[in-house]
């Protein structure tokens, strides 16, 4: 620091003043805290930590019951459409079976009653 006072031009007592406030400030940074609210600290983190993850896991688990229940009620669905349709597929196969039995019917008319053309 003496160098620096003839550049600056310091006077002994500022940089006396300035080296013990230069000191006080990093003798209170290296102190950081007591043993006992470092522990507080620490505690307190893990409970919060712990209480996060307990209420976390309970909403996951509420989603996972929402969903089984919710996949429940669309498989019964899906079981009674699925139902459904092959009472419809079974109701059209027969109409279409009868209209097919119907156009047999009316080509025999048809050929019976039209001329040919031999």
């Amino acid at each position: 620091m003496q160098s620096a006072t003839a550049k600056d031009a310091f006077t002994p007592e500022q940089v006396v003043w300035l080296e013990k406030r230069i000191n006080a400030a990093w003798s209170q940074a290296e102190r950081g805290f007591d043993k006992a609210t470092l522990m507080w600290i620490i505690g307190g983190l893990t409970a919060l930590g712990v209480a996060a993850s307990a209420f976390l896991y309970n909403e996951i688990g509420s989603v996972r019951d929402e969903l089984r229940a919710e996949i429940g009620t669309v498989r019964a669905e899906i079981g009674t459409v699925r139902d459904e349709l092959r009472v419809e597929i079974g109701t059209v196969r027969a109409q279409v079976s009868d209209n097919r039995a119907s156009l047999a019917r009316i080509e025999a008319i048809l050929n019976e009653r039209l001329p040919r053309n031999e």
